[in-house]
């Protein structure tokens, strides 16, 4: 997923800023301790976290599905074995209230946690959605996906998205609504493409649909990947290789028993399917499943406490806004640059990957390189609209960070002309003006007090809001008196982690996280 993009203020580097017809002197910069203190957000893949907070201890969607389907493959090797049924209402919470995730993904995941379950998963994943009220929307969503991909997926996660899909309105008893002409592109895209994981999956879903699939491109040379060192191939390409070509080499073995340990429950199921398929040669008994499942039948998170490009972005531009960003921490820069050497990256990472290396000024390698001119080719809708504002969002962040240009689009907001613009219209209005369309922003701004509104944000412990407003006062060329500017820096006092002074919270005495830091610092810069 694109991380989100403000305002960059050009004279963040002057330290006084002209608008609104005269000039003000902006709060003093603060401290070089930032670069420092992002060793407390430091996640354990050696990239920012979004908070100080431990998570994952909460059952989910995503760990359910998989953590389930591992111990079900677990469990038909041990005949003592026993895998706790999901109880209906305690998995209908989940497909209720995991709102990140869209309806349809919801469902996905509902229907793979019923997988091998020895029950007819249709019959209990349409139970659990109906219950939590949102199987119509699902299968609506599904279908409108397969039928026309959304324009801003990359081919692999498009590839994935329609398998994964698919197989939803298998399971849900609606395959049937699925045009043939959608399912032969689905399958000729299955064989085009070159990446083993979702290639696996399409081919998984187009079977269980009755269409013949053949994974034709991501099988030439197998024989020389499923051989080479471990370290040349991620572990979950690896696995789905091996299941495509039915050939589980000694090699690959080897290189995929480590991930039984991952921290992550698809890659995990993924390496126990491949090394528990028809094609092992080794019989040898395989390490119990490194995760539980509860009395319930959810799984919890993953513990393991992992940075993310969007925070890792978020990070970088409170550095820059801080002027720090050569004092950027090591291990954080060297983590960067291996990813963008990485041939086996996620390609929906490598436009965000080279968003994060442009502004620290690394030379990340080829995968950041292929990622700037991506970004330079993703389309911005002609309008914006619910359905498409993760793509319309995406499209001028990538734009705004790397200098492209203002692209015509037609933004409306909904809130009523002088009203306070909400957290989402202030983002759009943000986003707008940093990608060079300033006039479009200033419009969308016309007649809203945004000074009152930075100031009752930040009273109203919303710090996120606080900045975006600020921000967008800015580029309306309101008038941002110097009191303001000098109140702002005890304003953000109460804002401050405890123990890390140079980390902010997005409200007062909650956990300091990557994104209101980037807020705070644009406040400061």
């Amino acid at each position: 997923m694109v991380a989100a993009v403000a305002l960059a203020a050009a004279a963040a580097a002057l330290g006084v800023t002209v608008f609104g017809g005269g000039s003000v002197n902006r709060p003093e910069r603060p401290g070089d301790g930032l670069a420092e203190q992002l060793d407390a957000l430091r996640g354990a893949n050696d990239l920012v976290r979004a908070t100080t907070e431990d998570v994952g201890q909460d059952p989910a969607l995503y760990p359910t599905a998989y953590g389930r389907m591992e111990a079900t493959l677990a469990a038909g090797r041990r005949s003592a074995a026993r895998v706790p049924e999901v109880r209906t209402a305690a998995l209908a919470d989940l497909a209720r209230t995991e709102v990140l995730d869209t309806p349809a993904w919801r469902a996905h995941y509902v229907c793979l946690s019923f997988t091998g379950s020895g029950g007819p998963p249709s019959a209990d994943a349409a139970t659990v959605l109906d219950r939590a009220g949102i199987r119509r929307k699902a299968e609506r969503e599904a279908l409108a996906y397969l039928r026309k991909p959304d324009e801003g997926d990359d081919a692999l996660t498009s590839l994935a998205t329609r398998a994964a899909f698919l197989q939803t309105l298998t399971c849900l008893g609606r395959g049937d609504d699925v045009p043939r002409a959608v399912l032969d592109r689905l399958a000729t895209d299955t064989a085009r493409a070159d990446q083993p994981v979702p290639v696996l999956y399409a081919v998984d879903a187009l079977r269980a649909a009755g269409v013949r699939a053949r994974a034709t491109r991501v099988l030439r040379d197998a024989g020389t990947h499923l051989n080479a060192d471990c370290a040349k191939s991620d572990p979950m390409q690896r696995a789905a290789l091996a299941l495509l070509s039915q050939n589980l080499t000694q090699q690959t073995r080897s290189c995929l028993l480590p991930a039984l340990k991952d921290s992550d429950t698809q890659t995990r199921w993924v390496a126990r399917r491949a090394l528990t398929s028809a094609t092992a040669k080794s019989p040898a008994p395989l390490p119990a499943p490194a995760g539980s499942i509860r009395a319930d039948g959810l799984v919890a998170k993953s513990p393991a406490q992992l940075g993310t490009l969007t925070a890792t972005y978020n990070a970088a531009r409170a550095l820059t806004a801080s002027a720090q960003q050569e004092q950027a921490p090591d291990w954080l820069k060297k983590r960067l640059k291996q990813l963008g050497s990485d041939p086996e990256l996620d390609p929906s990472d490598r436009v965000l990957l080279a968003m994060t290396c442009h502004r620290l000024s690394l030379d990340c390698g080829p995968q950041a390189e292929k990622g700037a001119k991506e970004a330079a080719e993703l389309k911005v809708p002609a309008r914006l609209t619910k359905e498409n504002q993760r793509s319309w969002y995406g499209a001028l962040a990538a734009r705004a960070e790397f200098g492209l240009g203002c692209r015509r689009t037609s933004v409306e907001l909904p809130e009523d002309k002088g009203s306070p613009l909400s957290y989402r219209s202030l983002h759009i209005v943000t986003v707008l003006a940093d990608a060079g369309c300033e006039q479009q922003a200033a419009r969308l701004t016309k007649g809203v007090d945004l000074v009152a509104q930075v100031r009752k944000a930040l009273r109203d412990r919303d710090l996120l809001t606080a900045s975006d407003a600020a921000q967008a006062a800015l580029v309306s060329d309101q008038n941002i008196p110097q009191s303001l500017w000098d109140e702002i820096p005890g304003l953000l006092r109460r804002y401050r982690d405890a123990e890390h002074g140079a980390l902010y919270a997005a409200t007062p005495g909650g956990p300091a996280t990557a994104d209101a830091t980037r807020a705070a610092y644009y406040l400061l810069a």
